[in-house]
């Protein structure tokens, strides 16, 4: 999972992997429904190097309607103040 083994540096993809199932986790236990949801757009900004240590998320429905939802991810590791990476997914609910 060390991308850089210089610095040591999380992968950038496992940074990218962790957030998209954050926010299709987070939305699937906000949602009544079963149905995993359906990845339609995920955008993300690396703003700094991802050390070898925790990393938790932080997720916010910005906005849902009937059929799409719109997620926002915040990943960081020693304090929530600073985020290693940002990222907005775009989901699509289905009945």
């Amino acid at each position: 999972n060390i991308g850089n083994p210089i610095l040591p540096a999380i992968h950038g993809g496992v940074i990218g992997g962790f957030m998209e199932l954050s926010s299709a986790m987070y939305l699937l236990v906000s949602q009544s429904t079963l149905k995993f949801p359906k990845i339609i757009d995920f955008s993300l900004d690396y703003l700094r190097a991802g050390a070898n240590q925790d990393t938790y998320a932080y997720c916010n429905v910005t906005r849902q309607g009937g059929r799409v939802a719109n997620v926002e991810v915040h990943a960081w590791q020693e304090s929530r103040d600073k985020p290693i990476a940002l990222a907005r997914a775009h989901f699509l609910l289905e009945d």
